[in-house]
């Protein structure tokens, strides 16, 4: 049975970040192209209803109202993911950083 290293924990730490900022970049993508098929068809049912004779009834302002809603809960919530992968990045370079000066320091104490 091989001894678990600080090393060891510190690699599979960063493995579990990858693997959280490639979900996130998924789930930001199936957040955002919702939101933003969504505002096109509010658009473009407004400007058809707004051009028709009759123009606009109470209930075809609700039902654009309630598409815009969507939208802007969809991007609300990609907006929270966007922030949440933006964090954990941070976190993932300054890992990085860290152990590229752990390795360099390591090099040099070898050389001498």
């Amino acid at each position: 049975m091989a001894n678990v290293t600080l090393t060891d924990n510190t690699y599979d730490v960063v493995e579990r970040i990858d693997k959280q900022k490639r979900r996130l970049k998924v789930s930001i993508m199936e957040f955002f192209l919702p939101a933003l098929l969504c505002s096109v068809m509010s658009g473009y049912i407004y400007l058809v209803f707004s051009h028709q004779k009759d123009g606009l009834s109470d209930m075809k302002i609700a039902a654009i109202a309630l598409m815009v809603l969507m939208c802007i809960l969809l991007l609300g919530i990609a907006m929270k993911k966007l922030i949440k992968f933006s964090i954990l990045n941070n976190k993932l370079k300054r890992i990085e950083a860290l152990e590229e000066t752990i390795s360099k320091e390591v090099l040099k104490y070898q050389t001498d």
